[in-house]
């Protein structure tokens, strides 16, 4: 992968989109234009093999200084190209271009729309909520970078299965090192694996993927540390991608 040719244009959105929409028509995904933002067009990629159960949601971007993942979700997809249509795949590629553009965390309101699911008033998230209405996912994932990780550190909730982040960890661990501080963000950690535990009849729906805790048998959030090499980073996000594509269908992953 020749991640130097991408890295001074990893903030244009407009390049990021004719991208995704080259390789959506040569991959055979449909493009689903489903929101304007400021002045940018939102994307949404849907795979033939997509149905309402069983699929894989895939975000990026919902912060906009955090460019390795909307670029690490790019890369997956390119080298993935020739089997994307075969996989039940969902993908938002860029949840934020206004504050990819201008790498800022918030919109151009200065608002973390991360912070903004339980809201009525934004179109983008109407729009974006509405075309999970009725859907459930085998597997969700948020792409995020951390300006404060020590390396690469990811939250996994889950609904009667196994864990596998730390086996997205390995993975990441190729390219960045593994967050091995004892606490992040104020919660517990165990080498870089955070178990969220949460009563969604009482937690709000404020974050992108407490929402989806609603909609996804295992919904993770993976960070990677945003001071730490650009391409090493991107390459962390793709390992991460893969590993929990592979775990997801490799076996259901349920305790007995």
């Amino acid at each position: 992968m020749n991640f130097e040719f991408q890295r001074h244009r990893v903030h244009d959105y407009r390049f990021l989109s004719k991208r995704w929409q080259i390789l959506a028509r040569k991959a055979g995904l449909k493009t689903l234009g489903y929101c304007t933002a400021e002045e940018f067009e939102l994307f949404c990629f849907l795979s033939p093999a997509l149905t309402e159960a069983g699929g894989i949601y895939l975000s990026a971007g919902i912060h906009g200084d955090e460019p390795a993942a909307t670029e690490g979700l790019y890369q997956w997809a390119e080298l993935h190209r020739s089997v994307l249509r075969e996989l039940p795949v969902m993908i938002f590629p860029c949840l934020n271009p206004w504050g990819l553009v201008h790498n800022r965390r918030t919109d151009s309101e200065n608002r973390d729309l991360n912070r903004c699911y339980h809201l009525d008033t934004l179109p983008r998230i109407n729009a974006q909520i509405e075309l999970l209405r009725d859907r459930k996912f085998r597997l969700a994932m948020c792409l995020h970078e951390d300006y404060d990780a020590q390396g690469a550190y990811l939250y996994e909730i889950r609904q009667k299965l196994s864990p596998f982040g730390r086996e997205l960890l390995a993975a990441a661990g190729y390219y960045v090192p593994v967050d091995l501080r004892r606490t992040i963000e104020g919660r517990r950690a165990d080498y870089g694996w955070i178990a969220r535990r949460i009563n969604l009849k009482k937690f709000p729906l404020v974050a992108e993927a407490i929402y989806l805790a609603n909609h996804s048998e295992r919904t993770v959030t993976a960070e990677t540390p945003s001071e730490y090499d650009l391409g090493l980073r991107i390459q962390a996000h793709v390992a991460m991608i893969q590993r929990a594509i592979e775990l997801s269908f490799l076996s259901t992953g349920r305790k007995a």
